[in-house]
């Protein structure tokens, strides 16, 4: 279960415990080699982020006009389970191979095995990355795909490292922070509990907003046993290996997740999309998909 409350960020849901959702151990524990887990050096790791976005945002190409291309965002904001890191890294792959974003790719990820080579999710690289691709795309060809995964509350996505004491992302937060990076067509994917929360500030006709559950639900799939969350499983792993469209992906995701929570016997996560309709043809030219134009 993905879940998130501020006086017990170091838990899930006691309630998920009692349901046999989780295993009731600490997140820290919960990590795949936590027992071999190394001292880290809060301060030096701290200073170390400039020289690691530096060198991961110089990596990434730039646009090439007349040729439209999709830029891809993934930010693992959890950093005490490995579950969400391997989720975004699985995510990148995807898109690097199946949207062609090799190159045009940037992961943010907390977790200690990647404290030495990749820049951390926390709100001032994600906007410092924001603004550098804002700087290199084509503002009116190339798309913006941010995938957002960690737990999470009505109005908040969780942003935690042990020790590092990180700012969770608001809705408002994060809508300033794609309109200062000038990015105008966007798809931004958010998988966490009560994610639809974000849904009223993003969407609009050149965002398309997609939400792992509704404002007032919980998802599912955080156990750090699970190589995927369960929308993560569904939408990107699953659907989208099978439907190039990010929408029609998503209503196969979507009638899944239905299926599974129904057989565990849970309450409805009731995944959201909402907003970019003005992005359906270009996305559709972008990403090789037919596209039916919305009946008059």
């Amino acid at each position: 279960m993905s879940c998130f409350l501020p006086a017990f960020r170091a838990w899930c849901l006691a309630a998920a415990v009692a349901a046999g959702l989780l295993t009731g151990a600490p997140l820290a524990a919960q990590d795949r080699g936590a027992e071999s887990k190394p001292f880290v050096d809060i301060e030096a790791t701290y200073y170390n982020q400039p020289q690691l976005l530096e060198r991961a945002l110089f990596e990434l190409q730039p646009s090439t006009p007349g040729q439209p291309r999709l830029y891809f965002v993934g930010f693992a904001g959890w950093g005490t389970q490995a579950v969400f890191k391997r989720e975004v890294l699985a995510v990148r792959q995807l898109f690097d191979t199946q949207y062609a974003t090799a190159g045009r790719s940037l992961i943010l990820v907390n977790h200690w095995t990647t404290l030495a080579d990749t820049p951390m999710a926390n709100s001032m690289n994600l906007d410092r990355a924001l603004r550098h691709i804002g700087r290199l795309m084509n503002k009116d060809e190339d798309i913006l795909f941010l995938f957002m995964t960690s737990h999470g509350m009505k109005g908040r996505f969780a942003v935690e490292m042990t020790g590092f004491g990180f700012k969770d992302l608001t809705p408002g937060w994060l809508r300033g922070a794609l309109d200062r990076s000038g990015i105008r067509n966007r798809v931004v994917a958010v998988s966490a509990c009560h994610s639809g929360s974000f849904v009223p500030a993003l969407a609009e006709p050149n965002t398309l907003v997609i939400a792992a559950a509704h404002a007032d639900r919980t998802s599912f799939g955080c156990d750090d046993r699970r190589e995927w969350t369960y929308f993560g499983d569904a939408f990107f792993n699953r659907a989208l290996r099978q439907e190039r469209s990010f929408e029609r992906a998503f209503e196969r995701a979507r009638h899944l997740i239905g299926r599974w929570e129904t057989k565990d016997k849970l309450v409805p996560s009731l995944p959201q999309i909402a907003g970019g309709e003005a992005l359906r043809a270009r996305l559709a030219a972008l990403v090789g998909h037919e596209w039916d134009p919305p009946a008059e």
